[in-house]
């Protein structure tokens, strides 16, 4: 009975002095200031919309930085909730490290087409989101859309800028994408003066299919600016009208 009793004892104290440790431990690592920041921004896209000065300026004051921000200070559901109010994040997630660096990884929302119909201007993001247009000294590298488009155009428009995007031939010939009051859906290359008249915007697939066969067969062997227009809107051809 008394060797038990010393065992608990021991326990007891173990624990005590344990409890008192990490009670001090954490005390003086939220007393330390942070030491450094790691912005993670879209590890996988490189053209971005955000930059590590947008993130500390969102998070931190412009004057005094972060460096005078002690750990304990930092409320990082907070810090988190700053960011996700941000246009153009998707998603952010923050943690700490045992050294004292603040980590902060950034989803972007990513803007894969730029609309523009009249003086109005705005982005759409893969989800068919709207993006207000903003100035910046940088602006994404996207397709231009000109038009009023409705919500479904709108989802079609960034199912055709997918696969323009995903094809070797197409990206790097397809620069932008207009429609007429009549609905007509064209688009213009980099390569040409001409345009290639996609007709309705639907079954786009097995008519970029024929563009892409039309360009394959003569792009390098006739004079293309010969012709005004590539007509894809007829079954199983394409028609070249000449200038």
């Amino acid at each position: 009975m008394e060797k038990y009793r010393t065992r608990m004892c021991i326990t007891i104290l173990y624990f005590t002095l344990i409890s008192i440790l990490f009670f001090f431990s954490q005390k003086t690592y939220k007393n330390r200031n942070l030491t450094r920041l790691n912005i993670i921004i879209n590890p996988s896209y490189s053209d971005h919309v955000i930059n590590e000065n947008i993130v500390k300026n969102i998070l931190f004051d412009k004057d005094k930085g972060y460096i005078t921000k002690n750990i304990g200070q930092l409320c990082i559901l907070r810090m988190e909730q700053k960011l996700n109010h941000y246009p153009f994040i998707k998603k952010s997630e923050i943690f700490l490290s045992v050294d004292g660096t603040l980590n902060i990884k950034i989803q972007e929302k990513t803007p894969i087409l730029r609309i523009k119909n009249g003086k109005k201007k705005h982005y759409l993001t893969n989800d068919a989101e709207s993006l207000e247009f903003f100035s910046s000294s940088f602006q994404p590298r996207v397709i231009l859309a000109q038009g009023e488009f409705s919500k479904e155009e709108k989802r079609e428009l960034v199912n055709l800028v997918n696969v323009i995007n995903s094809d070797e031939l197409l990206k790097h010939q397809i620069i932008s994408i207009k429609k007429t009051k009549d609905n007509i859906f064209s688009l213009i290359p980099k390569i040409g003066n001409h345009y290639i008249i996609l007709g309705n915007i639907t079954n786009f697939r097995k008519k970029l299919k024929k563009l892409k066969a039309f360009y394959k067969q003569y792009l390098n062997k006739i004079d293309i600016n010969q012709y005004r227009l590539i007509d894809l809107q007829y079954k199983n051809q394409v028609v070249a009208k000449k200038r």
